[in-house]
């Protein structure tokens, strides 16, 4: 898969830098319980993720090495507000670059020595930072019910904010999933693509404002988000592909209009007051193998972090993934840094907002 190499040319500097500053819909899988060998706490995002987490990499895992493996649900502002207080409720987290980056500078990752990996070669991962691993590839992106709108659809996010010519309910994130959508308010605004960072916020909250009244609902995970969709509850949206392409795999009419996606990227790590360290860490290496996530991430529409993987994944479905070259030149990639950065001002903002 060559758009790998050339996607870490510009996907990883930020990271880096802030470092230095096809298959059928998985339904409820099978659960594997361990008959000893203990368990490991697992953050996720919930859903058709978690679902996917489980039928893929925790079974096996746990037939190989007779330890269970827990999926604690919780959206990004849960998981920072856990570690926050203390919790000793997780072993393992997952999330994006901020929520990563946030914990990192809180001290509240253990470091990894991949030399001890048996089933990874950590050459093969995408990003090996100090405490933490690259390990899937997402997006997000414009969503809209393929029924009410059979002809003609949104193509950009200016056209989702015009709800004379595209009428319809409408969904965005919430500051507690990953970030408010900005970065979409101000290319609706006008702003090009390459001139977005760093993010004007006091015109992405006055767009914002603007499409406001037609929001149903704000969600805060991306099962809510699903939900909204599935139920048709809203018809047009911004959501996270690997939730759409479930949906789509079960019969929901929706479409993914990749132009003017936003790609990110979901690292894994382990936890410094981790009850279950030495089982976290197997964990850790185990799914970050290239068999483990090429049976896991395609089916749910995530691209994996280690190179490998695509040996064992089918060119029509690579093809589909968010960083396949065709797709990943529609959009652009979030700036992981500038959010770093001014979460806290945009979170005070954000509360400000919707009380408005």
């Amino acid at each position: 898969m060559t758009d790998k190499a050339h996607r870490n040319s510009y996907s990883r500097r930020s990271i880096l830098g802030g470092l230095t500053a096809g298959a059928a819909v998985i339904a409820a899988p099978h659960v594997v319980r361990a008959q000893s060998g203990g368990r490991v706490l697992v953050r996720t995002s919930g859903g058709s993720y978690q679902d996917a987490l489980q039928a893929g990499t925790w079974n096996s895992f746990t037939q190989k090495t007779g330890i269970e493996v827990v999926g604690v649900a919780a959206n990004t502002g849960k998981l920072l507000a856990m570690v926050e207080a203390g919790s000793r409720e997780l072993d393992i987290v997952e999330g994006n670059a901020v929520a990563i980056l946030t914990l990192q500078a809180k001290g509240a990752l253990q470091p990894l020595d991949v030399s001890r990996f048996e089933y990874t070669d950590p050459k093969d991962i995408g990003t090996v930072g100090p405490d933490f691993l690259s390990y899937a590839s997402f997006a997000e992106a414009l969503v809209y019910n393929t029924q009410a709108f059979p002809n003609e659809h949104p193509k950009d996010w200016k056209d989702f904010w015009d709800v004379s010519r595209f009428p319809g309910k409408r969904m965005l994130q919430d500051a507690k999933a990953i970030a408010p959508n900005l970065e979409f308010a101000l290319l609706a605004d006008g702003v090009p693509v390459d001139k977005l960072y760093p993010l004007d916020i006091d015109r992405a909250f006055a767009k914002l404002k603007q499409i406001k009244p037609h929001i149903v609902k704000f969600f805060d995970s991306g099962a809510l988000g699903a939900s909204l969709l599935a139920e048709k509850t809203a018809v047009l949206g911004s959501l996270w592909t690997n939730r759409v392409e479930t949906l789509r795999k079960g019969g929901a009419p929706l479409a993914i209009e990749w132009n003017q996606a936003m790609r990110l990227t979901e690292y894994t790590a382990v936890l410094k007051n981790a009850p279950n360290r030495d089982a976290a860490m197997r964990l850790l290496d185990y799914s970050s193998s290239p068999e483990a996530q090429a049976r896991t991430l395609p089916q749910i529409g995530l691209s994996p972090e280690n190179k490998r993987a695509f040996e064992f994944i089918a060119k029509d479905v690579a093809e589909t993934l968010p960083t396949f070259p065709a797709i990943a030149s529609k959009g652009f990639e979030q700036d992981a840094g500038w959010w770093l950065k001014n979460r806290a001002q945009v979170a005070t903002r954000w509360e400000e907002f919707l009380l408005g």
